[in-house]
């Protein structure tokens, strides 16, 4: 399946509810580029911490020396030092989810995704990519799943890394993550104006595929 025309397609949603799985396979099953709009944050998030007892968040990003390759996967570069596993961690992910309240740091990711979207057919996932990145994208999912799923996921995903929290403290991170997410200030995570809702809570990936696709169908041929 291949859109009809180089269209911005968002997907949102809380951290394991199967976002990025979808919108890489999306973007491949598509011939589109997936941006990876977590990776940005986190690449900050990182930065960050490795420097933060030396500048503000500000003076970081002035000519922050990072660098991002999307496409068939997500490369973050440090002043050159490939970061792509690092920002992965659990700290940092709750970094990323503090400094994304920051309004500097969301302008500055949002310059990077709206740069990088250029003229369209790229398929890019976060939490307010379709509320406030891309509020006029082609196409707009949000995707959802019972807590305990989610962090299930991730704690699968995690293992397979070679990381080794315990679900428990998976559970309770993402638990921080979505409080967070939804009730900062500042582009809260919420379900944006004409996103196609979906559930993937007991699905597997390739059946969430298939309802994404059906929804683009349903889109190209009304």
């Amino acid at each position: 399946m291949t859109p009809r025309k180089n269209k911005i397609i968002t997907i949102d949603g809380p951290s394991g509810a199967g976002k990025s799985t979808i919108a890489r396979l999306l973007a491949s099953t598509a011939g589109y580029t997936y941006i990876d709009s977590g990776a940005i944050y986190r690449g900050v998030a990182y930065a960050y911490k490795m420097r933060k007892n030396e500048e503000t968040i500000g003076e970081l990003l002035e000519g922050l020396p990072l660098s991002f390759e999307f496409g068939s996967d997500t490369r973050v570069t440090l002043a050159g030092e490939d970061i792509s596993g690092e920002i992965r961690q659990p700290d940092i992910s709750l970094l990323a989810s503090s400094l994304s309240q920051e309004q500097i740091v969301r302008d500055y990711a949002n310059a990077v995704q709206r740069r990088l979207a250029g003229q369209g057919k790229v398929v890019l996932e976060g939490r307010d990519t379709g509320s406030v990145v891309f509020p006029d994208a082609d196409i707009k999912f949000y995707l959802d799943a019972r807590p305990e799923e989610r962090a299930s996921r991730r704690h699968n995903e995690l293992t397979l890394k070679g990381s080794g929290p315990t679900l428990s403290a998976v559970k309770e991170d993402m638990e921080k993550r979505d409080r967070n997410d939804s009730e900062r200030a500042i582009a809260p995570l919420v379900v944006p104006p004409g996103a196609i809702v979906l559930d993937t809570t007991g699905a597997d990936v390739q059946g969430v595929l298939r309802m994404v696709l059906a929804h683009l169908e349903k889109e190209d041929h009304p």
